[in-house]
């Protein structure tokens, strides 16, 4: 199973030819004959599938072979599968099973898709939903349009499959703000930022100076003019974390999170 990252491949069989673009899944098997061309300088993330990983996979593979995925199920695979590749550095041996069971369930949700499927696939499925609604939020961060339901829109969701989502966090709204309090917090301790604090506060999308500080005490324990004095604006930062006091410290990990 390939996912195309970026520029464009085309296969040849004795019986179709298939092209793909970047983000679409393809099925290939690897016992029977057939000709590739990946256009210069694409790059493809593939995931080897064995045969005898399950009959069920086996025979639903076998019955899509040589085929692009071109649907919303094969989108969402194939974020799965970039998300996987990207975290596969960070994971430890006792992590590879429930892996290995949550790409299986992807699989069959993307290729044969049904009830009991997708049901076996829910987590997995809501796992690269959050993910996209989060590369979304960081994207539009400051954009003043950024809502719920710009958010539920992208997805492509439900209300209620959006709340479902974000239930453990609070709620989109409150991932929202949060993300754009953490956003806050950077600026005020970045040196180079001089800035009133009422121009970064407006910025991410609160108009109300006063909201602004008490959301903004209530999540760090301090408010935005102390953080301010004590970690950008009074001091400089210094780049021993262990040393750094709690105030200071957070702000220069979320500078260095962000570059």
């Amino acid at each position: 199973m390939t996912v195309l990252l970026n520029g464009k491949t085309h296969t040849q069989t004795t019986r179709d030819a298939f092209s793909g673009g970047p983000g679409e899944v393809q099925i290939h098997s690897l016992g029977r004959s057939f000709d590739g061309v990946v256009a210069e300088r694409s790059k493809v993330l593939i995931l080897f599938v064995p045969r005898d990983l399950s009959f069920e996979i086996a025979a639903t593979l076998g019955s899509a072979e040589f085929s692009t995925i071109a649907t919303g199920m094969g989108r969402l695979f194939s974020d799965y599968l970039v998300d996987v590749a990207h975290r596969l550095p960070m994971l430890a041996q006792a992590d590879l099973p429930s892996l290995a069971g949550a790409t299986r369930a992807m699989i069959l949700a993307c290729v044969s898709p049904s009830t009991d499927h997708a049901d076996a696939a829910k987590g997995p499925i809501a796992n690269v939903l959050r993910e996209r609604a989060r590369r979304l939020v960081h994207a539009r961060l400051l954009d003043p349009k950024l809502s719920s339901e710009l958010v539920r829109k992208e997805l492509g969701v439900s209300r209620t499959r959006l709340y479902n989502l974000f239930e453990p966090l609070g709620g989109v709204m409150h991932y929202i703000q949060h993300r754009r309090l953490l956003s806050a917090y950077a600026a005020l301790t970045d040196p180079s930022d001089r800035r009133l604090i009422f121009q970064i506060a407006e910025e991410r999308g609160f108009s109300d100076g006063a909201e602004f500080g008490r959301a903004f005490k209530r999540t760090f324990g301090y408010s935005p003019s102390e953080v301010r004095n004590r970690g950008g604006g009074g001091m400089p930062l210094r780049s021993d974390l262990a040393d750094c006091p709690s105030v200071e410290r957070l702000g220069l990990l979320l500078r260095r999170l962000q570059g």
